[in-house]
C-alpha cells in the first residue's frame, strides 16, 4: 500500500509546484509587461531589417526631424556609448551655433554638501529637451523642495518637486501621504515629481546633474542617478537601438529603486537603532487637547462592500453621527483598505465612489491580500498614527460586532495607566502541520516541543479580532516595522513585536464575548461585552446575515434587551 500512497503524494507535491510556478510566473508576466512589449517590438524591427535595402551597418539609420535618412550611425557620436538618454528636439535645438550656456559654474555656486539620509529623488529621464525626476524629504510635506540643475557644469535652473509622482512606489519610498497631506490642509501638490525645460545646446553629449536642499537645514546633495549622460540631438536614434537604450533604461531604473527599497527597509533601520535615532520612546506623550480618544481601524478587503454596509447599518456611524461621534466622544472610525493586484480594478471605481459618498475609508499603500494581513496591520499601525493623534489605537476585523459607547468609556478609564496592550490575551498551539489553515511555516522559531501532548505552543498575544494599543506603542511599531519580522499569523506577529518591550498585556474579558451565555450574563458596567465575535469563525459566523440581529440584541443597549431576545439572535 505505501507504493500508491507514495506515488499519488508525489504527483499531489508535482502538481502544487506546478500551481506555484505558474502564480510565480503571472506574477512575473505582470510586472515586467512593459519589458515584453518592447521586446515584441524590437522582433518587428528585426524582421522590417530584412526586407531592408542598401543597409551597410546592422542598425538602422537615424532620421531626422523631417523624416529624411542621415548617414550617421548613433554610436560614430563620440562619447555616446554611455548614453542611455537621448533629448531628440522636433527643430534644431541650436546645432553647432548654439550659444554657450551662461550661468554660476557649479564649482562656485555649490556649497559644501552635508550627507542627510531624509533626502531622497532622482533624475528619471531627459527627453525632448525636458529633465524630469522626484524629491522628497523622507516623512514630511509641508512643501515642495527645490531641485537645482546644472548642464555641463553650468547652473541652468530650478525646478520645484511639486508635480505628479513618477510611481506610486516612490510614496513608499518617501513615507508621505497624498491623502494625509489634503486631510491636514496642506498647500495643494499633486507629488514630488519636477520636469525642467533644458536651454539650447549644441548637438551632442551633454552631462546634467541635480542637488536638492533641505529646507529645514543647511543640507545639500546630489539626487540619485546624478551626474546623468544623454545626448542632444535633432535626428531620431534608429528604432533598434532606440529599443536596446529603453531595455537598459528599465533594467537600471528597477536596480535603481530595488537599492532604494533595500537600503529604506534593512540598513537604514538598524542604523537608526544602533545610533538610538528615530526609535519612538515609551514615556506618555504630554497632555494634549486636540488628541482623540482612540482610532478604530476595520480591516476590510476592496471587495467587502456588503460587510461594511452591515456595520454602517449597526456600529460605525454615518454622516453628521460619525463627526459628532469623533468630537464628542473622540472616538476614530475608519475602514483600512489596500490596492488591487488586479490594473483596472472595477473594485476601484466602486471604491472610490463609496469614499465619496462615505468619507470613513483610509487608503494604505500596498497590495491588499488576506496572506499579507501582517504587512497590512504594520501599515496600519504606521498610517493612522499619522493621520489621526489619539491615546489608542485599534485594529478591529470587519466581521466583529463592537459597543463603541462601552468601549469608550473602558479606555477613557484606561488612558493614563501607561503603555497598554489591549485584548483577549490567548496561547495556544503552533500549528505544524501544513494541512492546516493556521499552518506557521517557521514553528521552529517558537522553540522545541514540550509537555505530555508533545507540541509548541505560542507565547500569549491577543486574539486578533479586536486588539488595542497604546499610543507610543503603536507609533514604535509603525516607526520600526521594517526590522520586526512578520510571521504567518497577523495576530501571532503583534505579540512576537511586544512580548519583549516594557508594556503591559491587559487580559480584558470583556473583548472575549463569543456565546449566548456571555451576552446573558452581562449585568453591568464590570462584565458588559466591548465587543462579540465567535472564535471558531475567527469572527461571527455568516456575519452579513448573523452580524446585525446579534448586535442590536448583544451590544445596543445590552442591560435593556432580555435574555430570550438574546439567545435568539445568537442561536
Amino acid at each position: 500500500m505505501a507504493g500508491p500512497r507514495t506515488s499519488i503524494g508525489g504527483m499531489l507535491f508535482v502538481l502544487a509546484s506546478s500551481l506555484a510556478c505558474l502564480y510565480v510566473a503571472g506574477r512575473l508576466w505582470n510586472t515586467t509587461r512593459e519589458l515584453h512589449y518592447l521586446q515584441t517590438e524590437l522582433q518587428l524591427v528585426q524582421q522590417s531589417r530584412k526586407l531592408s535595402v542598401g543597409r551597410g551597418s546592422g542598425l538602422l539609420p537615424l532620421t531626422d526631424s523631417n523624416g529624411d535618412s542621415t548617414n550617421a550611425d548613433i554610436r560614430t557620436v563620440q562619447g555616446s556609448d554611455d548614453v542611455l538618454y537621448y533629448s531628440v528636439r522636433s527643430t534644431p535645438s541650436g546645432g553647432p551655433r548654439a550659444p554657450p550656456l551662461t550661468g554660476p559654474k557649479i564649482e562656485s555656486d555649490l556649497p559644501t554638501q552635508e550627507w542627510d539620509e531624509r533626502l531622497l529623488g532622482q533624475i528619471d529621464s531627459v527627453e525632448a529637451g525636458t529633465v524630469s525626476g522626484w524629491a522628497c524629504l523622507r516623512g514630511q510635506l509641508e512643501k515642495p523642495l527645490q531641485v537645482v540643475l546644472y548642464v555641463d557644469g553650468v547652473r541652468i535652473g530650478e525646478a520645484a518637486a511639486s508635480g505628479d509622482t513618477p510611481h506610486h512606489i516612490i510614496h513608499r519610498l518617501c513615507e508621505i501621504d497624498m491623502d494625509m497631506a489634503g486631510d491636514m490642509q496642506q498647500p495643494a501638490q499633486q507629488g514630488v515629481g519636477f520636469t525642467l525645460k533644458l536651454p539650447e545646446l549644441q548637438q551632442g553629449r551633454h552631462e546634467i546633474r541635480a542637488f536638492v536642499s533641505n529646507p529645514h537645514s543647511t543640507s545639500k546633495q546630489e539626487l540619485n542617478q546624478s551626474p546623468l549622460a544623454f545626448l542632444e540631438t535633432a535626428s531620431e536614434p534608429g528604432l533598434e537601438e532606440a529599443l536596446k537604450r529603453k531595455d537598459n533604461i528599465i533594467r537600471v531604473r528597477n536596480a535603481q529603486i530595488s537599492a532604494l527599497w533595500d537600503e529604506l527597509h534593512t540598513r537604514q533601520p538598524w542604523k537608526n537603532a544602533i545610533k538610538g535615532e528615530d526609535i519612538v520612546t515609551f514615556p506618555q506623550d504630554a497632555a494634549n487637547t486636540t488628541r482623540k480618544l482612540a482610532v478604530l481601524g476595520i480591516n476590510t478587503g476592496m471587495g467587502a462592500r456588503l460587510r461594511r454596509d452591515n456595520l454602517r447599518r449597526t456600529w460605525v456611524p454615518m454622516g453628521k453621527d460619525l463627526k459628532r461621534l469623533e468630537e464628542e466622544r473622540g472616538i476614530v472610525i475608519r475602514f483600512v483598505i489596500g490596492y488591487s493586484e488586479q490594473k483596472d480594478d472595477p473594485d476601484e471605481v466602486k471604491l472610490k465612489a463609496e469614499m465619496q459618498q462615505f468619507g470613513d475609508i483610509v487608503r494604505i499603500d500596498m497590495v491588499d491580500t488576506y496572506a499579507d494581513l501582517s504587512m497590512k496591520t504594520l501599515r496600519m499601525f504606521s498610517v493612522l498614527p499619522q493621520k489621526i493623534d489619539a491615546d489608542f489605537y485599534f485594529k478591529i476585523d470587519d466581521d466583529v460586532a463592537v459597543n463603541v459607547d462601552a468601549l469608550a468609556d473602558y479606555l477613557d478609564a484606561h488612558r493614563t495607566q501607561g503603555n497598554l496592550y489591549l485584548g483577549c490575551m490567548k496561547s495556544g498551539q503552533v500549528l505544524t502541520d501544513r494541512r492546516y489553515k493556521w499552518f506557521e511555516p517557521e514553528y521552529w522559531r517558537f522553540g522545541e516541543a514540550a509537555g505530555a501532548e508533545g507540541q509548541i505552543n505560542y507565547m500569549r498575544h491577543a486574539s486578533g479580532q479586536i486588539y488595542g494599543l497604546s499610543g507610543p506603542v503603536a507609533k514604535y511599531i509603525g516607526r520600526n516595522g521594517p526590522i520586526l519580522h512578520r510571521f504567518a499569523n497577523e495576530d501571532v506577529t503583534l505579540g512576537a513585536w511586544l512580548v519583549g518591550l516594557e508594556i503591559t498585556h491587559v487580559d480584558e474579558r470583556r473583548m472575549c464575548c463569543d456565546s449566548a451565555e456571555k451576552c446573558n450574563a452581562q449585568t453591568g458596567d464590570s462584565n458588559m461585552c466591548l465587543a462579540y465575535y465567535e472564535h471558531q469563525c475567527a469572527g461571527i459566523c455568516s456575519s452579513e446575515e448573523r452580524l446585525e440581529p446579534i448586535y442590536e440584541a448583544c451590544l445596543r443597549d445590552p442591560l435593556k434587551k432580555g435574555q430570550n431576545a438574546r439567545q435568539a439572535a445568537i442561536h
